[in-house]
């Protein structure tokens, strides 16, 4: 079983923003290939531009609520209401910046042809279709704690880091990492065989 888990933003890994959805960075990365017009291109720009600041103020306020939070908790005897009150604050500012992303995501997706869409799926790959808990495009900066429990049977996903495979994590830096993708589908770890029977976490550094 793979778990992920972060300091500012939980990690949701949906099919469908991997199979359906397009962030500005793989829109733009293959504007050419796709036919994408100029004026497209200056829309998604402005969708982008539109979400960011406010994105990061949020993100920010979240930021700065996680520490507190942390305060309360890391006292000897803690404050339930407290600790209850000031989670709240969290959940609120997590579920805004994942409906900022959501919301920013299908406006993107509804400025391409259907024929465009189709032809980025088949350009994208898994990597560029990585969307953290619709977390990792806005600039955010996540901190992430990975934890990889294995299945069962106790045998552990293949990690891979910028395609080198590696045993643990443990003792890696989360401010290098760009991007996290967990594959579990049958087909997406088709490619990996045996190495990926129990799941595969691909990890792009900065």
């Amino acid at each position: 079983m793979i778990i992920l888990s972060m300091g500012t933003l939980s990690t949701v890994a949906q099919e469908s923003y991997q199979r359906d959805l397009f962030s500005a960075d793989v829109v733009l990365k293959y504007r050419a290939d796709i036919g994408l017009t100029q004026q497209q291109v200056e829309h998604v720009k402005k969708i982008y531009d539109d979400q960011i600041s406010t994105f990061n103020s949020k993100k920010w306020d979240l930021d700065a609520e996680l520490v507190a939070l942390n305060k309360y908790l890391s006292q000897a005897h803690v404050d339930e209401n407290t600790s209850m009150v000031q989670l709240e604050k969290v959940l609120k500012l997590e579920s805004e910046l994942k409906q900022m992303k959501l919301s920013m995501l299908i406006k993107i997706k509804n400025e391409l042809k259907e024929s465009q869409q189709a032809q980025l799926k088949k350009l994208s790959t898994g990597r560029d279709l990585t969307y953290e808990g619709i977390t990792t495009i806005m600039n955010e900066n996540p901190r992430l704690i990975i934890r990889a429990t294995g299945s069962q049977d106790g045998e552990k996903p293949l990690i891979l880091v910028n395609g080198e495979r590696v045993s643990d994590l443990t003792n890696f830096d989360p401010e290098t990492i760009a991007s996290v993708t967990v594959l579990k589908d049958k087909a997406a770890l088709k490619p990996y065989g045996i190495d990926g029977a129990n799941g595969v976490i691909l990890i792009t550094l900065k």
